[in-house]
């Protein structure tokens, strides 16, 4: 095993989690510090943002990423490859219904003991996918997440 990789029992922690968006060409890294749990069928990453008013839970089961933001801004996106899914934006501002056309959904590492449902056993671990956002039925954007979950040293 790599020296760098520790198995995690419980398949639960503290993790620190690396966001790469690219939207439209433009590169933005930002890193969060956060938790991953697995509960039933599912794979759950939490984090607050910098700022601490937004709290976001996304939720991986084979082949579906669920994608929750509260707090100042609430948020609903559902991903799942060659789809597309209804969503909501919400905040004090404005509110919106949206729609998220998926290309590519895919997760990798997380070593070889995946459970058969595709959920990873260990970290690092990480989440992709390629979507376009649609608003009111027009394209808002073309974006390129990978979201990198590793462990976090304390």
């Amino acid at each position: 095993m790599n020296a760098g990789v520790r198995e995690s029992m419980e398949a639960s922690g503290k993790a620190l989690l690396t966001l790469e968006s690219v939207q439209d060409g433009e590169r933005v890294q930002e890193i969060y510090h956060g938790e991953w749990f697995r509960k039933a069928r599912s794979l759950y990453i939490r984090y607050t943002e910098a700022d601490g008013e937004i709290r976001t839970l996304i939720r991986y089961s084979r082949g579906e990423l669920a994608l929750t933001r509260s707090g100042a801004v609430k948020m609903e996106q559902t991903f799942v490859d060659g789809q597309r899914r209804r969503g909501s934006y919400r905040s004090a501002m404005t509110a919106f219904e949206l729609e998220t056309d998926t290309t590519k959904l895919s997760i990798q590492g997380g070593g070889a003991e995946h459970d058969g449902q595709g959920l990873p056993a260990l970290l690092p671990f990480t989440l992709e996918w390629k979507y376009r956002l649609l608003v009111e039925e027009r394209l808002s954007g073309r974006f390129h997440i990978r979201l990198c979950i590793q462990e976090e040293h304390e």
